[in-house]
């Protein structure tokens, strides 16, 4: 099963697409969706229309930008990232660094040292981002090779034309916030394509999908 686990919608700004937009185009793709709105844990969730929509948020902290699932919306007042890492797995949550050579990512706004000690604590690290060049993928995917962290995918999407770039795909089937939760924790998870226009040079064949504020955010 293949979700798209970072995308925005009409809650974030910079954004010119819906959730409807999102729910045609992954009927057409057979494909589940994350809506990762920045610093607003998104209202709808679960079937709709057939699809799967996982609601979670992008925190823009200011020790970068994470993405976070299963943990409510106060998340986003823990502004140590340590007490927001410690919070969301309190809730039973996880906790992602989301593009961390890219945008306002971890490794771009952090000394080595610090950047280390927060992907330590890491449930996993976006190593496919639909807007981050490809070199920034690369280095995200060493990355979470030296902090065996699992590796996950998203597109990154605020415009219609940067929708299902990419995604991850879990070995066993996603029903709800909480599933996605434990298959990341547990790393039954790989990033892939699921559209390849504009990302030939991010990833390997194997890894393709096949039927179905402050710069990025």
């Amino acid at each position: 099963m293949i979700v798209d686990l970072h995308n925005h919608a009409e809650l974030s700004r910079n954004t010119t697409v819906g959730l409807d937009d999102y729910i045609r185009r992954a009927k057409r793709l057979q494909v589940a969706l994350a809506i990762t709105e920045h610093n607003r844990l998104y209202d709808r969730g679960g079937a709709i229309e057939g699809v799967l929509v996982v609601p979670g948020m992008e925190i823009l902290n200011d020790y970068g930008d994470y993405l976070v699932f299963g943990a409510p919306q106060e998340s986003v007042e823990c502004r140590d990232i340590f007490a927001l890492v410690d919070f969301v797995h309190r809730c039973g949550g996880v906790i992602i660094a989301a593009h961390p050579f890219s945008g306002y990512g971890v490794c771009r706004v952090t000394d080595s040292e610090t950047a280390g000690r927060i992907i330590a604590r890491m449930d996993a690290v976006e190593v496919l981002n639909g807007r981050a060049s490809a070199e920034d993928c690369r280095k995200a995917e060493r990355l979470a090779m030296t902090y065996n962290k699992p590796r996950v995918g998203g597109s990154d999407a605020h415009h219609a034309e940067g929708m299902f770039r990419a995604g991850t795909r879990f070995v066993h089937r996603i029903g709800n916030v909480s599933d996605l939760a434990r298959e990341i924790r547990h790393g039954r998870c790989e990033p892939v394509i699921i559209d390849a226009a504009g990302l030939e040079d991010h990833s390997s064949p194997r890894r393709r999908a096949s039927g179905g504020r402050r710069g990025q955010g």
